[in-house]
């Protein structure tokens, strides 16, 4: 057994070896497996994703524009928060019935991880927003900004982490001890005692997520929208203008996609905004219920997959990125004598000769 001194005069334990019977590990609602699996398919496709995505920034040097470097941060974030819902995932289904509706350790260590986390995530989605509003419409360099990049980074990772430690400290980040999951899925959040939700459990929903969640869309919706205005505005006087052709920092025509990265963040988390206000009503209608156990199947696919979103959009949408994969898996396969298997599709295509030649 491994103990986390948390105080002088006690040992509370952090991972307890104990044994248990198959039938209570086992003892699982056929919906809690469910989501269970949803959650752990959701979240390590989404950290796949996500590291395919830096790896993309790295390996390319197309893609390492200033704005994508603020997706770098982002992702980053995600990441964190997909590993901590399989965490917590995991560690609730190695938990027996008795003990699943209780907090531990780990519990609030897996809660810290993801409240920071999905903050994070919520501010850099703002402030690539910002960044890109303050370049389109200044046409300005901030590549050498050093301040705006210190308010970024400040932004980013000090205020979560500010919001964070007093919660923790204050032993209110933990499990829903009535079952119920308010906000959740399989993972921790905020510590609930109570069959209702109370006016501060609300308060620390709000302060460690929803509110910045709510406030993310709001905000990148409005930035993105005024940019799509100003693009359409631009191509009524100019009908060759795109973002390429701005001042200040180089930007690619693909970038006009961050114009809807909201909608992703949008579509992947309105279901859990759902469920919060649902749990927070405190009703008791069957209605309510039917529809919050439907919406959690949604919530649980939605809340860790952002990475993979940001993935897809960027990535995989993106035909020279998407060219570019194809190229280094012909090279690949080149060094590895492999090369007469993908002859057959890129034979006509450019690239195919190019790299012949190579």
């Amino acid at each position: 057994m491994f103990y986390l001194s948390l105080d002088h005069n006690k040992l509370q334990p952090l991972f307890q070896c104990t044994t248990y019977t198959e039938s209570e590990v086992m003892d699982l609602s056929t919906k809690d497996a469910t989501l269970a699996a949803i959650t752990l398919i959701s979240a390590s496709l989404s950290i796949t994703g996500g590291f395919a995505l830096l790896l993309t920034y790295f390996k390319i040097p197309e893609f390492q524009t200033s704005v994508r470097k603020l997706l770098v941060f982002l992702t980053i974030a995600d990441i964190f928060t997909a590993s901590g819902y399989i965490i917590g995932t995991v560690h609730f289904l190695l938990l027996d019935s008795q003990h699943r509706n209780k907090t531990d350790t780990l519990c609030e260590v897996q809660s810290f991880i993801t409240t920071f986390s999905s903050l994070s995530s919520f501010a850099w989605t703002s402030i690539i927003a910002v960044h890109l509003y303050l370049l389109i419409r200044t046409q300005r360099d901030f590549r050498r900004k050093r301040f705006l990049k210190i308010m970024y980074h400040f932004s980013g990772w000090a205020i979560p982490a500010i919001i964070c430690i007093p919660v923790l400290a204050e032993d209110k980040l933990g499990r829903d001890h009535n079952g119920k999951k308010a906000g959740t899925g399989l993972w921790c959040w905020i510590k609930i005692d109570d069959a209702e939700i109370h006016t501060q459990e609300i308060v620390l929903m709000l302060m460690t997520g929803k509110f910045w969640e709510l406030l993310t869309y709001v905000l990148s919706f409005s930035i993105y929208m005024m940019l799509k205005i100003n693009t359409y505005i631009e191509r009524q006087k100019n009908k060759s203008y795109c973002w390429r052709d701005v001042g200040g920092e180089t930007l690619r025509n693909e970038d006009e996609r961050f114009c809807f990265t909201w909608l992703i963040l949008y579509l992947l988390r309105f279901w859990g905004t759902i469920r919060f206000f649902i749990e927070i009503s405190n009703t008791k209608s069957g209605k309510a219920m039917d529809v919050d156990n439907i919406l959690s199947y949604f919530h649980c696919a939605g809340d860790s997959a952002q990475a993979l979103g940001n993935f897809i959009l960027f990535c995989l949408l993106d035909k020279n990125i998407r060219r570019k994969y194809r190229e280094m898996i012909v090279k690949c396969c080149n060094r590895q004598g492999n090369y007469d298997l993908l002859r057959a599709p890129f034979s006509d295509s450019a690239s195919y000769q190019s790299i012949l030649q190579s």
